[in-house]
């Protein structure tokens, strides 16, 4: 019996296969393969978690991000309003910063001894009388013209200022009926007494009446028992535009010539026009002048009806001898070379410089 059990443990010992512990190559395989899986499963759950924690960032972020939009769009809109409010404001300091440049401008602008103002304004009454076309010229002498209505509030203050009858600046001396003002705007507001304008004999120039309504009349322009109102906006720093001479007027002479009709455009072009010459002493001004030089004097509409380009008639000349000749269809007039600086009549594509003239 102890020989059987002998054998039987000696038989286990030498057959591996029959022993029941596994310690082999078989075990530590299972043992890797176990490694394996728990370490992919522990992968597994770190990607989870990380997709998870991943996925909860995303949707907060999205959740920031629609927020911020949402912020934006908020602030988007205040900023247009502000925005819109800035213009409005930027619109009004604008017009107020205008308005007030023209108050202190106003301040600062008095008229000359003499005149009187009314808000913008500086008006004088002439201490004589004379013609329409004289009361005229003796206000462009002064800087200014013969007064133009255009507000019933203008045409109550000239009642102010006169007791007798006193020419205005209107006339119908282009087209009868066709009533306009010395500054070419025609006649809007008017204020006519009962049965005027009656054209009683050619009547073409109009005058502020003294029938204690300060309404107006037509009457001879030649009437020489008048006196008028002069009108001029006033200017405390009177100087000319660099280039230009000061003497009642600014004057510019031309660094060009050209022919009369490229003149007065030239003139015009510079807020000015050829040179009306209405006093003795603008003609003896402009003896300092050594060119010939254009002015603004023709008779292109009558022959032999000279009119200067401010539409008055010539009443004051300095022609030179035999002059003028209308020698093959001169119309238009230029200075001449001499020291008296007489006049001359020449045709009108003639090339010459010319002098324009303007009120400062």
């Amino acid at each position: 019996m102890e020989e059987i059990s002998a054998s039987a443990e000696s038989a286990e010992q030498d057959n591996p296969k029959l022993s029941t512990h596994h310690t082999g190559p078989k075990s530590r395989k299972e043992n890797r393969y176990l490694g394996v899986i728990v370490l992919w499963s522990l992968l597994g759950v770190l990607l989870l978690i990380g997709f998870v924690t991943h996925g909860v960032h995303y949707f907060i972020m999205i959740e920031e991000r629609d927020s911020l939009n949402a912020n934006l769009s908020t602030v988007s809109k205040k900023l247009a309003v502000m925005t819109e409010e800035r213009d409005l404001l930027r619109t009004n300091f604008s017009e107020n910063l205008k308005e007030l440049e023209v108050l202190l401008s106003s301040l600062k602008k008095t008229c000359p001894i003499g005149w009187s103002k009314f808000i913008h304004n500086c008006y004088l009454l002439s201490e004589r009388s004379d013609s329409w076309n004289e009361a005229r010229r003796d206000c462009r002498a002064r800087g200014g013209d013969l007064v133009v209505i255009d507000s019933p509030e203008e045409q109550t203050f000239l009642s102010t200022i006169t007791k007798k009858n006193a020419w205005i600046g209107l006339n119908d001396k282009e087209q009868e009926g066709t009533w306009k003002w010395v500054d070419g705007t025609p006649l809007t507001l008017a204020y006519w007494a009962t049965t005027q304008p009656d054209n009683g004999g050619k009547q073409d120039c109009a005058y502020v009446t003294n029938n204690g309504r300060r309404s107006w009349g037509d009457s001879w322009c030649l009437t020489a028992n008048r006196q008028w109102i002069c009108e001029k906006t006033p200017n405390p720093n009177k100087k000319c535009p660099v280039g230009w001479n000061f003497n009642h007027s600014c004057y510019l002479l031309s660094g060009r010539s050209g022919s009369w009709d490229e003149a007065r455009m030239d003139c015009i072009n510079s807020g000015a026009d050829l040179l009306v010459i209405n006093s003795p002493e603008e003609q003896n001004f402009l003896s300092t002048i050594t060119r010939e030089v254009w002015i603004g004097l023709n008779d292109e509409e009558q022959e032999g009806m000279w009119k200067w380009v401010d539409g008055t008639p010539l009443t004051l000349t300095n022609w030179g001898g035999a002059q003028p000749d209308n020698g093959g269809e001169e119309d238009c007039v230029h200075l001449g070379g001499d020291k008296q600086k007489s006049w001359n009549d020449l045709w009108c594509l003639s090339s010459y410089q010319w002098i324009c003239e303007k009120v400062p």
